[in-house]
């Protein structure tokens, strides 16, 4: 080689080198304000001077590296805290499909299963891929359960994140924050959370209101409420759903100078089981109201199905109104009267502000707020005299 040649390589060399100092000395200062996403592989060439395919080929043991010049990439990389991306290598490998994730605090019969799976089918005729995330209570970190598996998440850099969170412990929201300050992004629906992302809203507020309502201007006055509770699950939100359906409630009595009673607020368990215990509650009480919001249709179901048992005639001695509307209601022994919870307009609604987000939108945080209405059927009729 001519001393000219070897000059040069010297001053290339001395140039790289001084990058890689420098960037060093910067990253030991930890300043809070050098990166304000995740670090991409892009960020390692640039510390090292070199050509982001480089570095590639580097981290994944391919090409023709010397071995010191793989050793200096991995210990750049593993400096600025870079982690090669699945969803970027996929991509690499030819796949088109972004990945987003969903996030559900559990999979069962109602209505948030079935939110889920339609944003699901939804993003897939995007051609999205949306893997489906469930969270169980780890006993080992009783205080933030679902913390820690939401983290393992994020570290996945998917592009997107998209849940029901209120129904898992506060502790995700902090996650879920570092993980849009990465760069990320987060759309929240069904419940508010103190996030500050895209959220869809069902206004469960509204919901119970007209519920109420529809009893009231039928002229009744001893008004239930029951409201079935999961101990297991934590809410994000001091407007959860048991809160917010209560509070819509009192409302509607309010507007009407009626008293609400606490004896005629009943807990149960959800679905069926609950229908059930709350035909037993119910049927223990000296004085029982003309009138029963129940809040969810697969117990309206159970304890309409009892009481009918016992000669208890519906809607002549009691009028029973459900909630969601789901299809079950059609088949109850009496037809029950139900204040909807709109499921394709919530879905719809998620999609159109996450498509907004990926493909570039950068509008502040949006909040859209879903309303029901009120399916009349058979289950209510005015009080008996």
């Amino acid at each position: 080689m001519s001393p000219y040649g070897k000059s040069a390589k010297n001053k290339q060399t001395n140039l790289r080198n001084v990058r890689y100092n420098r960037f060093s000395v910067a990253m030991s200062a930890r300043s809070t304000n050098l990166m304000s996403k995740f670090p991409t592989i892009q960020d390692v060439a640039g510390a090292l001077g070199m050509h982001k395919s480089t570095v590639s080929l580097a981290l994944s043991g391919k090409g023709r590296i010397s071995k010191e010049t793989r050793e200096r990439i991995r210990s750049v990389a593993e400096e600025l805290g870079y982690e090669p991306n699945p969803l970027a290598q996929r991509l690499a490998r030819g796949h088109s499909h972004h990945s987003i994730y969903l996030v559900s605090a559990m999979i069962d019969v109602g209505l948030g299963s079935e939110k889920i799976l339609r944003i699901q089918k939804r993003l897939s005729e995007h051609s999205f891929q949306a893997p489906i995330f469930t969270f169980s209570n780890a006993p080992s970190q009783p205080e933030k359960p679902h913390e820690h598996q939401l983290a393992q998440l994020c570290r996945q850099r998917p592009r997107a994140i998209v849940g029901s969170f209120h129904m898992l412990d506060g502790s995700v929201l902090d996650e879920l924050s570092k993980y849009q300050k990465g760069g990320g992004i987060v759309v929240s629906y069904d419940c508010p959370v103190s996030l500050d992302c895209d959220q869809v809203i069902f206004d469960r507020v509204d919901n119970a209101y007209k519920a109420a309502m529809h009893l009231l201007m039928a002229g009744h006055r001893q008004i239930g409420i029951a409201a079935s509770t999961r101990s297991q699950w934590l809410s994000t939100s001091l407007n959860g759903p048991i809160e917010a359906r209560i509070a819509g409630f009192r409302r509607a009595l309010c507007d009407f100078d009626v008293t609400m009673r606490p004896e005629w607020l009943f807990q149960t368990s959800a679905y069926e089981m609950g229908g059930a215990e709350l035909a037993k509650q119910f049927l223990a009480l000296k004085e029982r109201p003309t009138g029963m919001c129940v809040v969810n249709d697969y117990v309206a179901l159970a304890f309409m199905a009892e009481l009918i048992k016992v000669g208890v005639r519906i809607p002549q001695e009691l009028s029973i109104i459900g909630h969601d509307n789901q299809p079950i209601a059609i088949y109850c022994p009496v037809p029950l009267t139900s204040a909807t919870q709109p499921v394709d307009k919530i879905v719809d609604s998620v999609v159109d502000l996450l498509i907004e987000r990926l493909e570039g939108g950068t509008a502040p945080p949006r909040t859209v707020v879903i309303t029901g209405d009120i399916v009349v059927r058979d289950s209510v009729a005015p009080p008996a005299l």
